[in-house]
């Protein structure tokens, strides 16, 4: 009996070893595959990124980032930036960024497809073959126009989710796919960035930091605090005029309006002395008249 056991703990060691060996084989392939067809296209490879899986929360990369980006590809379609990976075993995911981000973000979704679990994902309705989701309905059915209705309409079937989060658009599709899948996959990603740029802006750029700012002082253009700016220098009173000896000064009279020793006149625009009123000549003094004599007649 125990020999029967030990001979069945052989045989699913060797097929579970047997399983592995395909599955790395068929990986292999698929990054081979991807590999030349990134050259075709111009795009750069990377084999896996640990860290990407972790910019994403929502639809299919909820809760995803303890997993690594496998089979990485990057470049440029439509003018805009894109990643296409594959999430270990999990989906191949698409991503454009978008030059522009938004606090306002949807789902759309086939209606086959379960709806997300984000709490703060509200329903829309059905357009056409999908299902749609949003954080803010009011802005998501403006959104929603002709031009939307014929987008979903026009969506491949084998790209599962399409949803946006912030300044990325991104789409799901099954593990596996070909290129022309990942063409058209791409596509229809950069399609649906495009018809989302009209959502609003992020109302604070992300870069901007008030870590170290009091919110009740004022900030200056460049972005320091008006503390951070050197006050002017203070120029000294002008000094007022030195009273002359004798003359008592008047008393009340404020500093201001007293006058300033740069506006007295300088000495080089004194008057000089041989400019002055001319002195009369002094007239010469009369000789007196001697006395007369005792005794002789007064003329």
């Amino acid at each position: 009996m125990t020999g029967m056991w030990f001979l069945l703990a052989l045989i699913a060691l060797a097929g579970a070893c047997a399983l592995l060996y395909f599955d790395r084989s068929r990986r292999d392939q698929t990054g081979r595959v991807r590999q030349i067809w990134a050259k075709a296209q111009g795009y750069t490879y990377d084999n896996v990124e640990e860290r990407l899986p972790a910019q994403f929360h929502r639809a299919a990369l909820a809760k995803q980032e303890y997993l690594s980006a496998i089979d990485v590809v990057k470049g440029e379609r439509r003018g805009e930036s894109f990643i296409l990976f594959d999430l270990e075993e999990t989906a191949t995911i698409v991503a454009v960024r978008r030059r522009v981000g938004s606090d306002v973000d949807i789902d759309l979704r086939l209606k086959s497809t379960p709806p997300p679990k984000d709490s703060d994902l509200d329903l829309l309705g059905a357009i056409g073959p999908r299902v749609v989701f949003a954080t803010d309905l009011e802005i998501a059915r403006r959104v929603c126009d002709q031009r939307m209705v014929a987008f979903t309409e026009s969506v491949p079937p084998h790209v599962n989710m399409l949803w946006s989060e912030g300044e990325w658009t991104l789409g799901s599709l099954p593990i596996g796919s070909s290129g022309r899948e990942w063409d058209s996959a791409i596509e229809a990603v950069a399609r649906l960035s495009g018809i989302l740029h009209v959502l609003p802006p992020v109302t604070e750029p992300s870069g901007l930091d008030r870590g170290h700012h009091d919110p009740s002082r004022p900030r200056l253009r460049d972005g320091a605090p008006v503390e951070a700016r050197p006050a002017p220098e203070k120029r000294p009173a002008p000094q007022g005029r030195p009273a002359p000896q004798g003359r008592p000064t008047q008393q009340g009279r404020p500093a201001s309006q007293e006058r300033p020793a740069s506006q007295e006149r300088p000495a080089s625009q004194e008057r000089p002395a041989s400019q002055g009123r001319p002195t009369p000549e002094a007239r010469p003094a009369t000789p007196p008249r001697p006395a007369p004599p005792p005794g002789a007649p007064r003329s």
